[in-house]
């Protein structure tokens, strides 16, 4: 059980509540109570002064010149909903509904700052509780002023208006309302822009997101570990000292994922091993070309710097998405203490943004990295092993000559790569000045969410496929000599996809394991 108190909300508890339908609960003390309801009788006093109240007793941005009796003021915030059910394309998923009604909820509870009355809290909780939750289109936030008009769906749905999921199902509001004995709740004087003028949608989408980006580094690390074992690499560039003295930390947690790994390998050089057993002495000679080079290739040596950032920039992205969870960010905002009500902008995503593109882009490097090291892999010019990683095939063989392998599936990897790489534009630079100009400098926050998200899809199917090249290196270059931890790799692989004795189709395979790679322990 959750309690939810617009504080210490974490990204795991936001998947705890997604997925594992834990349950939510409002604080039990009367501090909490106390200071929601000050807020409230303090917005409802200071809007009885006739002091014209944004969006509140006035109209909405441009507009805002338009002021209103105290008495239209929960009419007012029914229109903005009505008005704004102008969402477009296709739907987010249940699952990413219910992250967005945590996170409304959470930032509305924060410090009674949102000045809602208790039963909106409530009424939020209960749809939580009872899996009662909102079909949000996508379409149709700029990110600034918030998730206007994807949240108006939550918004409608409070009222019960518009559809929810109920049940596996599609429905009417009301039908789901009704089967659970729950009366619709009409929002009044500033809750429409409580609920709506915020940023819980974006910030929805990237805590979904992060979490599933979270093990792609582990992943990738894998990946160089099991690379540098085909290619018979050296253990340098993972020796803890090495990252140690270049001082990032992402760095340093990769190297020491893949030495964990390739330590107990048979096929990995220690570099005084190589040194000692494939290096020809000078001997007195004034020069000598080397059968074998004393450096791995970039895509290998250079992997903890690439995969380092990523880790490093999905720390950097934590940050900024957990404390977005647990801001108020709506507008106005009510201080009780100091008896202020503030005209502002929490509402802008500029740093869900921005994680979401820093994160885009570290991504998109450990997807080129995998395209690299494909390459390797596959080519048989650089692994001693078959082209394209076909079988050993006898001249003689009646299929000699026959056999493509892995040709195509490097093509799709790369493919992918090249599709994950037009995700990288920072879509905040894509802010144009919109409703009358008043929204003339806007976030964009949650197309870059739901960009991110997309992206992270994209690199899985791309990992489905990489692996499936890897293990077929694995079992051409000797499973027995492998590390244990690979081994084990392998063989979840194989339950998805046999050995490539022949050529045959692999787009089911390689689809089974990118969804394994979501969600099995191994890489937890």
């Amino acid at each position: 059980m959750k309690t939810i108190k617009g504080q210490d909300l974490t990204i795991e508890d936001v998947c705890d509540v997604v997925y594992k339908k834990e349950e939510v609960q409002l604080p039990t003390d009367k501090e909490f109570w106390d200071r929601m309801e000050k807020s409230r009788k303090f917005l409802e006093d200071y809007i009885a002064t006739g002091v014209p109240t944004y969006g509140v007793t006035t109209d909405f941005g441009d507009s805002c010149h338009n002021q209103i009796s105290v008495d239209k003021a929960g009419e007012l915030q029914r229109d903005i909903c009505i008005y704004h059910g102008i969402g477009l394309g296709p739907k987010f998923d249940h699952d990413t509904g219910r992250a967005v009604v945590l996170a409304r909820l959470n930032g509305n509870v924060k410090g009674g700052h949102s000045a809602i009355r208790p039963e909106l809290a409530k009424m939020m909780l209960t749809m939580l509780n009872k899996d009662i939750i909102p079909v949000i289109p996508q379409l149709g936030s700029v990110g600034a002023s918030g998730d206007l008009t994807p949240l108006s769906y939550l918004a409608a749905a409070i009222q019960g208006d518009r559809e929810v999921y109920y049940k596996g199902k599609i429905v009417p509001t009301m039908e789901a309302f009704n089967a659970e004995g729950i009366k619709p709740l009409p929002i009044e004087a500033k809750e429409g822009l409580a609920i709506m003028n915020g940023t819980s949608v974006m910030t929805a989408v990237a805590s979904l997101a992060w979490k599933k980006a979270e093990r792609l580094a582990k992943i990738s690390d894998f990946l160089t570990a099991v690379t540098s074992e085909i290619t018979r690499g050296k253990d340098t560039p993972f020796v803890a000292k090495v990252s140690e003295i270049k001082n990032h930390k992402g760095q340093i947690d990769s190297a020491a994922y893949v030495y964990n790994i390739i330590k107990d390998s048979k096929r990995v050089w220690r570099y005084e091993e190589f040194l000692k057993n494939q290096i020809e002495k000078l001997d007195g000679k004034k020069f000598i070309a080397q059968t074998n080079k004393i450096q791995d290739r970039y895509s290998i040596r250079c992997a903890p710097q690439i995969t380092g950032v990523y880790r490093d920039t999905l720390r950097f992205a934590r940050d900024l998405i957990t404390e977005e969870l647990n801001s108020a960010n709506d507008n106005p905002l009510v201080d009780i203490d100091a008896g202020r009500l503030y005209n502002t902008g929490n509402f802008y995503g500029g740093h869900i943004c921005a994680a979401c593109d820093y994160l885009r882009t570290a991504l998109a490097n450990i997807a080129d990295l995998s395209d690299k090291q494909a390459e390797v892999i596959i080519d048989g010019k650089f692994n001693g092993l078959t082209e394209n990683l076909i079988p050993f095939t006898p001249a003689d063989h009646p299929r000699a000559g026959l056999r493509l392998g892995f040709k195509a599936a490097q093509i799709t990897i790369s493919a992918i790569r090249g599709e994950i790489m037009s995700y990288c534009f920072p879509i905040s630079l894509t802010s144009q000045p919109t409703e009358a100009l008043n929204q003339d400098k806007v976030s964009m926050g949650t197309i870059s969410a739901r960009k991110l998200a997309e992206q992270i899809d994209l690199l899985y199917l791309q990992y489905g496929t990489h692996m499936l090249a890897a293990m077929q290196a694995v079992d051409l270059a000797g499973y027995d000599d492998f590390a244990p931890f690979t081994k084990k790799v392998h063989d979840e692989v194989r339950k998805m996809s046999a050995f490539v004795e022949d050529d045959r189709v692999l787009d089911k395979e390689a689809t089974a394991v990118a969804e394994w790679l979501k969600s099995t322990d191994l890489f937890a």
